[in-house]
């Protein structure tokens, strides 16, 4: 009877084990409703950053909600989560913004309090920046 107990407690700590490793980012991240609320509180540290307002802080409510929803369902479905992004392409999105090299590092700082407001783990946090990092190419204009 122990040999048995001790193999059902093997394979679940091991089924357990395995379910961790093949958990998505977006899973990692706390699914959709935390990623919207990420999003929200990075957008507001946007809108209230002297260096990042200029991208969003004269920008009617409407369109700050529809940018907020294309910013999360970017991010859900980047992360494979089950959200289907309709929104233009990264470089599309962002050419003529004139977006430098300066605002991309404070965006990803601003980016790194949001996580940790929500306490989101330091190697899902690295996980995540390290996506995001591979978008820099396609945001910051080329001069």
């Amino acid at each position: 009877m122990k040999k048995f107990l001790a193999a059902v407690g093997a394979a679940a700590f091991l089924t357990v084990g395995l379910a961790n490793a093949e958990q998505t980012l977006y899973e990692k991240l706390g699914g959709k409703k935390a990623i919207d609320a990420v999003v929200e509180d990075l957008t507001n540290r946007m809108m209230n950053d002297k260096q990042l307002k200029r991208f969003c802080g004269n920008v009617s409510k409407d369109k700050l909600k529809t940018n907020r929803e294309l910013v999360a369902a970017f991010i859900c479905k980047a992360t494979g989560g089950p959200c289907e992004y309709k929104g233009k392409d990264m470089k599309e999105a962002h050419q003529n913004l004139g977006i430098t090299e300066k605002d991309w590092d404070r965006f990803v700082e601003l980016a790194k309090q949001s996580l940790n407001k929500f306490k989101v783990p330091a190697d899902v946090q690295k996980e995540f920046l390290g996506a995001v990092a591979g978008l820099k190419d396609q945001v910051v204009s080329k001069k």
